[in-house]
């Protein structure tokens, strides 16, 4: 499965370059109990394996309040680095490879 093309935002890691996105507008779990906050990743050229990011914290448009933190194109880097360590191979096919961001300071 690809991302959409609308929305996506681009990014070049070691040059390289990726499209990623964050959903347009919360899940209902993530809007109404504030779960974890996701972000997609790709290749942008050729598109296989998507990264699938969990961030340790609620969107900023939660409905329950109390915004957190957004996600930044410095995280999405920081993300993409990590997940190439673990053996995330984006430009293979298969089943999306699963991240757990570390909880920013």
């Amino acid at each position: 499965m690809t991302i959409p093309t609308k929305g996506a935002r681009r990014i070049v890691v070691n040059a390289i370059e990726y499209r990623w996105t964050v959903r347009s507008k919360p899940t209902y779990c993530q809007g109404a109990f504030g779960n974890d906050m996701t972000a997609a990743v790709e290749l942008a050229t050729e598109p296989g394996q998507v990264l699938c990011i969990t961030f340790p914290w609620m969107r900023c448009d939660s409905w329950i309040g109390n915004p957190e933190i957004p996600v930044t194109p410095k995280d999405i880097e920081a993300c993409i680095k990590g997940a190439l360590q673990r053996g995330w191979l984006p430009q293979k096919l298969g089943s999306a490879f699963k991240y757990i961001h570390e909880t920013k300071t």
